[in-house]
């Protein structure tokens, strides 16, 4: 399973985008966490989010989270499309929004 992370902002709050490829099931994921701003850490979860998009289809998870107001760094798309086309897994990647990347985990 990939997972791409990425900090921004809902509403007034800080949130962590998890967007990923699940090999197994050929489907795509989506995990939004509130963060403590204080903490830097994650408090809670809004992970059953699979009713407001398409798990076949990356371009449906982007649509939902500009519909919500978050904008994604280019590069998580770039890199979830890639992991689905390649059947890629086994990567964490983290986006910073000045477009650059650091790679968590490659299996």
């Amino acid at each position: 399973m990939s997972r791409h992370v990425f900090d921004a902002v809902l509403g007034n709050n800080p949130i962590r985008v998890t967007v990923g490829y699940d090999r197994s099931t050929s489907h795509f994921f989506l995990i939004i966490g509130w963060v403590d701003s204080k903490t830097d850490n994650v408090f809670a979860y809004a992970s059953d989010l699979h009713l407001a998009y398409d798990q076949s289809d990356w371009r449906s998870i982007r649509r939902f989270l500009d519909k919500l107001g978050v904008t994604a760094p280019a590069s998580v798309w770039t890199e979830v499309a890639y992991d689905a086309t390649a059947k890629q897994g086994c990567r964490v990647i983290r986006h910073l929004s000045d477009g650059t990347m650091r790679k968590l985990l490659v299996g």
